[in-house]
């Protein structure tokens, strides 16, 4: 559908309107539902694990600051994907992070895309950024995770990904990309889009930042459960957790990886630790992450209305062309 345009070329007063509406009612929802299942979750959690917080909370505060540096640098990656708008495209993806831990595990790559079409205005970029991302987050993780190969105390199938590392590394090559694309394109036409893959500049300088920002928050749970558990330093553990995070990325259903990864950290951590000890220290990290996420979406909410970035909510509601977020 084509925006009506006055014959200055401005786009049209009621669509100004009905577009600025949608973007309030996108932005919102996001930020609603994220809040909401965030407090949810925390108010069934068992006390024990919030006590231990709460007594430990120098040791928190520091897996804290890391977490919150790792999951600004993963926004960074993925607003690196685009040309445009990459403030308000890492805003948007921080403000999209409560809402996965909504069981079906959708609602979060939902409201990312969601705000990242609202802020740059058009759909076919995002539709290509996103899956190109997803394979950004497994690579990086991937790769984090052979490091498993210096850990002595972990099951021989964790060692699988240091085989598996290079192999996934093609996956950042474009042209690949670029033909899988298209070849989709040709059998479903539905899925044909009108944006390309993006660069492999944009590409490799996105994993970086992934690679960066997730060994951050892969360390600050080795920060966090370092004294819980005996004989395993702090960058042992957050490789294990690599591993972990991993199984519950890829885990579609599973909301946030609610329940594989903990799984995954029980098979991993089996000759340590005992089932309940596992599912405590995995509770705990899982407590703080949430915690940060609703303090860095509040955070995003107040940045986002201060200057403007993403159309539709900023303090003057401008929107179009001569704005500063002019599309």
């Amino acid at each position: 559908m084509k925006t009506k345009t006055s014959e200055d070329g401005a786009a049209d007063p009621a669509t100004i309107a009905r577009r600025s509406r949608l973007t309030r009612l996108v932005f919102w929802l996001v930020v609603g539902l994220g809040a909401a299942t965030s407090v949810f979750v925390l108010a069934r959690t068992d006390d024990d694990p919030v006590e231990t917080m709460l007594s430990a909370w120098p040791v928190i505060l520091g897996a804290a600051v890391l977490y919150v540096i790792g999951m600004t640098l993963d926004a960074i990656a993925w607003s690196r994907l685009f040309t445009e708008d990459r403030r308000a495209l890492a805003l948007g993806f921080i403000l999209s992070q409560p809402v996965k831990y909504m069981p079906g595990g959708f609602a979060q790559p939902l409201g990312q895309m969601a705000l990242a079409v609202e802020t740059i205005g058009r759909t076919s970029p995002v539709l290509v950024a996103f899956p190109v991302h997803v394979l950004i987050n497994v690579v990086a993780a991937t790769t984090l995770g052979a490091l498993v190969l210096f850990v002595a105390d972990v099951p021989g199938w964790a060692r699988w990904l240091v085989i598996l590392t290079p192999l996934v590394w093609i996956l950042l090559d474009r042209r690949w990309m670029g033909t899988v694309l298209e070849y989709l394109g040709r059998r479903v036409p539905r899925l044909r889009v009108d944006a390309g893959v993006p660069s492999q500049g944009l590409i490799n300088r996105s994993f970086g930042f992934a690679l960066a920002g997730h060994g951050l928050m892969f360390l600050s749970f080795g920060v966090l459960t370092d004294d819980a558990i005996g004989g395993w330093s702090v960058i042992q553990l957050a490789i294990v957790y690599a591993i972990a995070w991993l199984v519950g990325y890829v885990v579609i259903p599973s909301p946030a990886g609610l329940g594989a990864r903990e799984a995954a950290l029980l098979a991993l951590l089996a000759g340590t630790l005992t089932a309940s000890e596992v599912i405590a220290v995995a509770t705990v990290h899982r407590v703080m992450t949430m915690i940060c996420e609703l303090g860095m979406m509040g955070v995003a909410v107040l940045l986002a209305r201060r200057r403007p970035t993403i159309p539709g909510i900023e303090a003057q509601d401008s929107f179009g062309p001569g704005s500063p977020t002019g599309v």
